[in-house]
């Protein structure tokens, strides 16, 4: 039996490697691991913008650990500032709290926010990137390495489609209670409304999200999360050359997903990986897009429709995805409908009500833990050590993939001694002993600014004018009460100087009191108001 279902694997494999710039896309089940389909999911590709998957990871972290809380109000660097669009052109000093940052940026894909959040979990850009690098080794992601927390093209980062899906995984199993910060419809930012790049979001039912990606070099990604009849899958395709193509091709992998059951008897952690590096693909996009690079952010909400592609064995994607399996969009349970063309289509986005959004501190943002960020100034520092602001549900449980698995595969129930893996109570940064040397490598924990305690944040966990850059919250001006006392101090002498003077001149004062203690009652129902 298990020599027949890796011949079946190996063949199936050996149907689905293509070209060198073939697409590349993965089915799974989200509770089990199970693949229920795969196309060269372990070649390495270039992430785009699906990289700020792993930057919202590693911030929903540094919040469950009390490091940043989430009315944390984080400060833009020039760097942040200046980073190309997609961006909300946030104007360096502005301030934004991680709330609204890990919303804008989730939503509308936000290069600059992206930055800025990285600057506030790992005090400069590069600790930052260190920080997913190891966390990437940690999760099992063994085809991934990142340069940069927004996912802005760079020949050495890359990642598959079997590392999106075990980080994916990662998202929603240790953070199930913030899935809208990546599956809500839109954000209005001022008078802007601005949409969720993931095209499937108020078309496809069961939608969780998660993101989408493009740079010219990897053509459109996405990474996309569905529910139906109790059951979750997750669905990545990497290298489509278009937005729509992106789309309409992640709706055919999840009704084709939800027509299957059990898989082939492997999980995303077994698969392969293929070696090598990422190349770029954006020849094909410029010819698809008439010699003009596209935009991951355009989208209309009316119906979309695109040529079957992979599934159902369409040629007209060049070869791009493999022909592996029946239409999906041929069954009853079929979100997507075919055309008299031919063409597969999905209906128009339903409206929605745009979540608000903004710069700035909120009420709540005085008491948040501070985060870092790199002017160079004092609010550049950490302060870290209050209790933690959220609580998701517990990690991955133990024996879920049994021993054999590595990273969020492993068996958390045993020990490292035993399967080789990092214990569930492992915190890979933030040491809580300051006093310990830290390997500054990247493959280990790293230090990061600051001094790390535990208890609630003081000025001994600041370094050197650190205080000093900490702005108080804004008191209201404090009401006219100085006023007040000194018109009653008029008739308190007055009543004190007969006592001293004679009664004529006791009897002449009051005359001119009298008009002053007028206005004086007057004032009194606003005092007992």
């Amino acid at each position: 039996m298990i020599v027949s279902r890796l011949t079946a694997a190996l063949v199936f494999g050996s149907v689905l490697v293509g070209p060198a710039h073939a697409g590349t896309s993965l089915v799974i089940d989200a509770a089990s691991g199970a693949v229920l389909s795969a196309e060269n999911a372990g070649q390495p590709w270039h992430p785009a913008s699906t990289t700020k998957m792993m930057t919202a990871y590693l911030a929903l972290k540094a919040v469950r650990d009390g490091r940043l809380g989430l009315e944390t109000a984080i400060p833009a660097s020039k760097l942040a500032a200046g980073q190309p669009r997609v961006k909300v052109y946030i104007k360096a000093g502005q301030e934004v709290t991680l709330d609204n940052a890990l919303r804008i940026m989730m939503v509308k894909s936000a290069n600059d926010i992206a930055y800025v959040i990285a600057e506030g979990v790992g005090g400069d850009v590069g600790r930052f990137v260190a920080m997913m690098n190891a966390e990437a080794a940690r999760l099992g992601m063994r085809d991934s390495h990142f340069v940069n927390p927004n996912g802005w093209h760079h020949p050495d980062q890359q990642t598959s489609a079997r590392d999106l899906a075990i980080l994916a995984m990662a998202l929603m199993r240790e953070f199930p209670d913030y899935s809208d910060y990546w599956n809500t419809p839109a954000v209005q930012l001022g008078k802007q409304v601005l949409n969720n790049t993931n095209g499937l979001v108020g078309r496809y039912p069961g939608v969780g999200g998660i993101k989408t990606g493009y740079v010219c070099a990897s053509g459109f990604n996405v990474v996309a999360t569905a529910t139906r009849g109790g059951r979750t899958l997750i669905a990545v395709v990497l290298g489509a050359l278009s937005g729509t193509e992106r789309t309409i091709k992640a709706a055919q992998l999840l009704d084709d997903g939800f027509s299957k059951w059990g898989g082939g008897g492997y999980t995303v952690a077994s698969l392969p990986s293929q070696g090598g590096r990422a190349s770029s693909i954006c020849g094909d996009v410029q010819r698809k897009g008439g010699g003009v690079a596209l935009a991951d952010d355009a989208d209309s909400a009316g119906p979309i429709a695109a040529q079957a592609t992979g599934i159902g064995g369409n040629a007209d994607d060049g070869g791009r995805f493999a022909s592996a399996s029946t239409p999906a969009y041929a069954s009853s349970s079929s979100v997507l409908t075919r055309l008299p063309s031919g063409r597969v289509s999905l209906g128009p986005r339903s409206e929605a009500i745009p979540v608000p959004v903004a710069f700035g501190r909120t009420p709540a943002s005085a008491n948040a833990p501070l985060a870092a960020n790199v002017n160079g100034g004092g609010d550049s520092r950490v302060a870290r050590g209050a209790p933690p602001v959220i609580n998701p549900s517990a990690p991955v449980a133990a024996g879920l993939f049994g021993a054999q698995g590595s990273g969020i595969f492993a068996d958390r129930g045993r020990t490292p001694s035993t399967n080789g893996a990092i214990p569930g109570a492992t915190t890979a940064f933030a040491p809580s002993d300051p006093e310990v040397a830290q390997p500054s490598g990247t493959g280990g924990p790293l230090r990061l600014q600051g001094a790390v305690q535990t208890g609630a944040a003081a000025p001994a966990s600041l370094r050197a004018g650190a205080a000093a850059g900490i702005k108080p919250q804004p008191r209201p001006p404090a009401k006219p009460l100085l006023v007040k006392p000194s018109a009653k101090a008029t008739p308190a002498t007055a009543a004190t100087k007969p006592a001293q003077g004679k009664p004529a001149q006791a009897a002449a004062k009051p005359q001119p009191v009298k008009p002053a203690a007028k206005p004086k009652a007057k004032t009194k129902p606003n005092d007992d108001a």
